[in-house]
């Protein structure tokens, strides 16, 4: 039952999908095969095909909008869909489907991803059950691009998810499907090795205006020249620039100078502070947001054949420098107890702009009691960045 629905959310999908692009060009049939598989209640996972069909143009001009473009979409759903939604009793089934489709930008400019969400229009479901296709129409949404560059655009249809989908039975009454209820969503993934791109179109520089006169008017900026465009000794020039992602960056990240610290040696008998520093840490923020980080510390308890060290025992001094020019500062943990439900060792908090780099140090001390056995005594410290 599932299965027929995503078919008819997915064609919908689609649709709105092609209708992204659009010119005043002439435009040129277009045709997209897809195959999907998506899983549904009660059925599990059902292939579904789609034939993606719109007229677009094959070229658009530097400046011009996008405009709506109808599109159509039929989709074909298995024999073993239409028995699922028979045997639940279903008749019709409707709803919607969003499509996720990426434009890339002519240029190398960068993608934009664009959700296109489509009607599924009411569709029998063939008594007996036997394979049936849904049809599917929707609108591109209008005015969301305005060509910037020339280039090459292409437009990839890359996924579809079905949603607010409903079957319902001779009476009209919605039919439950578990764990749903009235409505159910499922995602849908594309099958390998299926093709994605739907149209490449070329963005050309100028103006498709056929009059004789490309500039009657007077140039619409305010300022004391009305008209600079006409001075010959004037010009203007547009100036751009990239900011390009860092190398491996976008993340939160630690690293430790090393793994193993060796505290002072304690006399049996005596007891007494058992000393060191911890591993150097370096924590970079490279995320570009407005959120802090967090990292804290737990120890298990210090064990060897002589006997056992609570956990308890071991306390630290934390320490933190902050490198230049970040945009965080870091705060030292507490001097206290480290334990075995953990203390914070640093941390930087949340603000309008978060990031940077920071070393972060503590010094441990574990107090040995007079009672310890001689021996070698082990402990592992966790430390967990957040």
């Amino acid at each position: 039952m599932r299965g027929a629905l995503a078919a008819v959310a997915t064609a919908g999908l689609v649709t709105g999908l092609i209708t992204v692009t659009g010119g005043t060009a002439s435009a040129v049939p277009l045709k997209l095969n897809q195959k999907y598989t998506c899983k549904f209640p009660i059925i599990n996972n059902d292939p579904i095909e789609v034939e993606i069909t719109a007229d677009m143009p094959t070229t658009m001009n530097v400046g011009e909008t996008v405009p709506e473009y109808d599109i159509k979409a039929v989709t074909k759903v298995s024999a073993r869909a239409a028995q699922g939604l028979g045997v639940m009793g279903a008749v019709t089934l409707e709803g919607k489907a969003t499509a996720d489709v990426n434009v890339a930008l002519p240029g190398g400019t960068g993608n934009l991803p664009i959700k296109v969400v489509n009607t599924v229009a009411k569709t029998n479901i063939p008594n007996p059950a036997a394979a049936f296709t849904v049809d599917a129409t929707g609108k591109s949404p209008g005015s969301l691009l305005t060509w910037a560059d020339p280039g090459t655009a292409k437009f990839d249809v890359t996924g579809l998810k079905l949603h607010n989908m409903i079957a319902r039975d001779a009476a009209g009454n919605a039919v439950q499907l578990p764990p749903f209820g009235d409505e159910f969503e499922t995602a849908c993934t594309l099958d390998a090795g299926q093709p994605t791109l739907l149209h490449t179109m070329e963005i050309k520089g100028g103006s498709t205006d056929p009059g004789p006169d490309p500039d009657p008017g007077p140039d619409p900026d305010p300022g004391p020249d009305p008209d600079p465009g006409t001075d010959p000794s004037t010009g203007k020039q547009n100036v751009n620039t990239k900011v390009t992602p860092k190398q491996g960056g976008g993340q939160l990240t630690m690293a430790q100078a090393g793994d193993t610290v060796a505290l002072s040696p304690v006399q049996e008998g005596a007891g007494g502070s058992s000393t060191g520093d911890l591993q150097k840490v370096t924590v970079k923020d490279a995320r570009n947001g407005a959120t802090g980080w967090s990292l804290t510390g737990k120890v298990t308890d210090f064990t060897g054949g002589a006997g056992t060290i609570g956990a308890d025992k071991l306390g630290w001094t934390p320490s933190c420098e902050t490198a230049a020019g970040s945009a965080s500062t870091c705060v030292p943990g507490t001097q206290g107890t480290v334990g075995g439900t953990g203390a914070t060792l640093a941390s930087a908090p949340d603000a309008a702009q978060t990031g940077g780099e920071f070393t972060v140090g503590a010094g441990l001390a574990l107090d040995v009691p007079a009672t310890a056995a001689a021996g070698d005594y082990a402990a592992v410290l966790t430390l967990t960045l957040t």
